[in-house]
């Protein structure tokens, strides 16, 4: 796949044409998602196609941003074991496969949630693995449907990244020299809660260390599928322009001068 261009073109969609998606199509999907990298790789999923008539009306007031269900042809769960980063992994896995619909020509939308045991009982879902994605999928509406990586609101790459420590900018030239500017070109257009853009990179000689903003206008599950959308950005434009990347959860002990209002979460080898 081309990952830049689908990156680039990549749009969030909330009003869906009354289409169906093809099976084929969602078969596509799945085995591409069943070959593809996973973050923790360890960690078992599932990944469950529904019509909207066994999800929307069930959903209504429980999924949704407050509570706003998203009216969708399709809907695709992903439900997960729960262990070490597994919300992290999702948001890795479930963005992935929205990369590959847009392939495909198909639009789509994270749906928030909060309960995974009530949308189990709600869509009647028997399974011991938490409900950790869901996907509103279909063909949007030309005329009502907007682009999610609009430039215009997002930070540029110098205000993402810092050399060595927190607040010391790395600039593009270095960036460059490194082989490492298309990879935070790209992260810096991952989609985030509300637009929040709460990531930040800093290099230390070979390793890229990923913190985040703590605040309170992102919950902690929309918080962890951030975290797995922006690695997954990185990651894919490292793997198809250099070599395979590997990034692992956790801190780094070391000090790097960041703010309280940040924490670190994960770190590669570059």
């Amino acid at each position: 796949m081309n990952y830049k261009y689908l990156i680039s073109n990549k749009r969030s969609v909330r009003e869906f044409k009354n289409q169906e998606i093809k099976e084929s199509d969602f078969k596509i999907m799945k085995e591409y998602i069943h070959n593809s990298k996973k973050l923790l790789p360890e960690i078992k999923i599932d990944i469950k196609v529904f019509s909207k008539d066994k999800v929307y009306q069930k959903l209504k007031k429980i999924a949704g941003y407050n509570g706003h269900m998203i009216e969708a042809p399709n809907y695709i769960i992903i439900l997960s074991e729960v262990n070490r980063g597994y919300i992290e992994n999702s948001g890795y896995i479930g963005e992935n496969l929205i990369l590959k619909a847009r392939d495909l020509g198909i639009d789509s939308c994270w749906v928030t949630f909060e309960d995974s045991n009530c949308i189990k009982e709600k869509l009647e879902i028997v399974s011991d693995k938490d409900v950790t994605a869901i996907i509103a999928l279909g063909y949007g509406e030309a005329v009502k449907s907007k682009s999610s990586n609009t430039d215009s609101y997002r930070l540029g790459v110098d205000k993402i990244v810092y050399l060595d420590e927190w607040g010391k900018d790395a600039s593009i030239e270095i960036l460059e020299e490194r082989g490492l500017l298309d990879a935070f070109s790209f992260a810096r257009m991952a989609p985030s809660t509300l637009n929040r853009q709460p990531w930040r990179f800093i290099i230390d000689g070979g390793m890229v260390i990923l913190a985040v903003r703590k605040d309170e206008f992102a919950n902690e599950y929309e918080g962890k599928i951030d975290v797995g959308i922006v690695m997954l950005y990185f990651g894919v434009i490292i793997d198809t322009t250099m070599f395979d990347l590997k990034w692992t959860l956790g801190n780094v002990n070391k000090d790097y001068k960041i703010p309280n209002d940040y924490e670190i979460v994960g770190y590669c080898n570059i």
